[in-house]
């Protein structure tokens, strides 16, 4: 039997960390100590003595190896692509082996090329600001993350590496796909002027959190968590979390035809929506002053 193993991660790994959320949201008081640590962190973390689950956590900024990894390995998929439709150059045999064993040798080729090559061009740039952002913005505090978190972050990147070249043409054994620029439609170049709008306000609002913790001369001088106020903030708490979702969003628009991509980018949704009302919630609850006009995700809706 032919098991599209991408996808199966997916599904399991968006109904587990889902369910585990909705009851974090819901009936959080029910709910055994080690599970609820093993579930938050950062600042919606529980300070619970939980000695089995803190000997398997790592530092929140370990966040850092995912782009590490990702960048440069999404760098060597453009590389693939532009090798493959540019150069008119076969596809590693390796890369096809790892495509099979991942998504099945019943792989289908669904994706056109033009649509391939956007989408790895955008999400390209995408890790490269996220590699940025995670060394260069971002001031981590010394909380810390359990392993399951750091397990799930790469398998997320592996994951949707596979996922954007999968069942692209031209990705299968004596595939001589065609590219042409023509082809790209005017909704596809939409979508990725929305998915750079996106990543920049993402960008925007991580300049925002450090600047939290600096003075007035740039210096940091606080790891502690404040009030975020500017851009996406002014409307809701999970500003990062909504262009997130925007990203990949968009980057499932162009990849329609794929039958695997758009698990990850349910992933995604699911993953992101249950951290912005845990963070809506968490700043409710530490701040008596917190604007009750902000919404946890989508401005004025919910």
């Amino acid at each position: 039997m032919h098991v599209n193993l991408v996808r199966a991660g997916f599904i399991l790994i968006t109904a587990h960390v889902g369910f585990i959320g909705l009851l974090i949201n819901y009936v959080e008081a029910y709910l055994p100590a080690f599970l609820i640590r093993s579930y938050r962190y950062g600042k919606i973390s529980v300070n619970v003595h939980q000695p089995i689950v803190e000997k398997i956590e790592v530092p929140k900024r370990w966040f850092k190896h995912f782009y590490v990894f990702a960048a440069p390995t999404l760098s060597y998929i453009l590389y693939l692509i532009v090798r493959k439709y540019l150069w008119e150059d076969d596809v590693p045999k390796y890369v096809l082996w790892v495509l099979d064993i991942c998504l099945g040798p019943s792989r289908q080729p669904l994706v056109s090329p033009e649509r391939t090559f956007l989408a790895v061009f955008l999400f390209n740039l995408h890790v490269w600001k996220r590699l940025y952002e995670t060394h260069c913005v971002s001031i981590f505090s010394e909380k810390r993350i359990n392993i399951t978190h750091y397990v799930i972050g790469f398998s997320h990147y592996m994951g949707a590496s596979v996922a954007l070249i999968g069942e692209s043409q031209g990705f299968f054994e004596d595939s001589g796909e065609q590219f042409y620029w023509r082809r790209i439609t005017y909704l596809q170049l939409v979508c990725a002027i929305v998915f750079v709008l996106s990543s920049y306000a993402q960008l925007e609002t991580n300049f925002i959190l450090s600047n939290l913790r600096k003075n007035e001369d740039g210096k940091i001088n606080s790891t502690v968590y404040k009030i975020p106020h500017g851009s996406l903030f002014e409307y809701v708490s999970g500003a990062l979390q909504i262009t997130e979702i925007v990203v990949y969003v968009t980057l499932s628009a162009i990849l329609w035809q794929s039958s695997t991509f758009h698990y990850v980018t349910i992933w995604v949704i699911v993953n992101q929506i249950c951290t912005a009302m845990l963070t809506h919630k968490w700043y409710i609850e530490t701040f008596e002053s917190y604007p009750k006009s902000r919404k946890i995700v989508l401005p004025y809706i919910f």
